[in-house]
């Protein structure tokens, strides 16, 4: 076989829940591009290891001691012989070939174009659709000084590219597919693709859902002003990218009572000189009221604030 246009990284831990129907979806696109499956096993102690083995001949399956998602990324990177690179979540099934066929077509036709990506749909633990997100076009006021993970579910990005940045960052735990995005953005640019062609699971064992606490919001802070440091960007994308990387990071308050999400408001108001960009009056007032606010917030309904807090 001929080297794939496309290689398609799956990294998984303890994923029996939903990887088979991941790989499934992988295995069963319908595209005349040439593309490889690699699935990297990341310490599972589940089954995950024992239904990978049952796609030993379709896919290209690599174990690790577990190291983390960002390390398994590059593991898959590093191994992959295609021009361009997938990474699906072991929870995400995708939905057809046309992801394929869509972002190859512009990354061939734009040599400077270095990563693409489309909207995207929120689906359920049994795959029911919840919401649709139709995702900003790139520009780095968005990207940087609004804080936004562009690329989401199915960004397809030049192999080539990658490794010249290094890869993700292992250091990171939450925000390591932010970081490499920022970084990859000095590489070259981005391209939306106005349509609807991946989905993202959103259940209760989401890292994104079930662990919004300090480290993550102390993360999203540190990554912005690491890669301010050495940024040449117009000083009010910098002061923007500040300001809402401190609100941001004070919104977790509502989940993590140990966080000081009053502090940080502030911090983000002396940051950016102004209200933060992304403020929302009703969040704005929670985190000025803090710590009463996180006492009231008790008697208003989860699910109302989480749809107020959502990003």
């Amino acid at each position: 076989m001929v080297n794939p246009k496309i290689s398609v990284i799956t990294p998984v831990y303890n994923g029996a829940e939903f990887i088979r129907e991941t790989i499934e979806s992988v295995l069963n696109v319908t595209t005349p591009i040439q593309f490889e499956y690699i699935v990297v096993n990341d310490g599972s102690t589940d089954s995950t290891l024992q239904i990978l083995s049952e796609y030993s001949e379709q896919i290209r399956i690599l174990s690790f001691e577990n190291q983390g998602e960002s390390a398994s990324v590059n593991e898959g990177l590093f191994a992959a012989k295609g021009e361009y690179i997938l990474v699906v979540s072991a929870d995400d099934p995708i939905l057809d070939g046309s992801l394929f066929e869509e972002s190859a077509r512009i990354l061939d036709l734009n040599p400077k174009t270095i990563a693409v990506y489309p909207d995207w749909q929120v689906i359920n633990e049994t795959g029911e659709i919840k919401r649709k997100i139709i995702v900003d076009e790139f520009s780095l006021e968005a990207l940087v000084g609004e804080n936004k993970t562009l690329p989401g579910p199915g960004a397809v990005f030049r192999r080539e590219s990658a490794l010249a940045i290094g890869g993700r960052k292992s250091k990171w735990k939450y925000v390591g597919d932010y970081d490499f995005w920022l970084r990859l953005s000095a590489v070259g640019s981005f391209q939306r693709i106005p349509k609807n062609l991946a989905q993202w699971r959103e259940h209760s064992t989401s890292t994104s859902v079930s662990h919004k606490n300090t480290q993550m919001a102390n993360e999203r802070i540190q990554v912005i002003e690491d890669y301010l440091e050495d940024s040449e960007l117009p000083e009010r994308i910098q002061k923007m990218a500040l300001s809402n990387a401190y609100y941001l990071a004070a919104r977790l308050a509502y989940f993590d009572k140990r966080i000081n999400g009053r502090e940080l408001f502030f911090k983000a108001l002396k940051k950016g000189g102004r209200f933060p960009s992304l403020g929302h009056p009703i969040i704005i007032i929670y985190l000025i009221s803090w710590p009463l606010s996180s006492y009231v917030s008790k008697l208003l309904p989860r699910s109302l604030a989480e749809k107020t807090l959502r990003p």
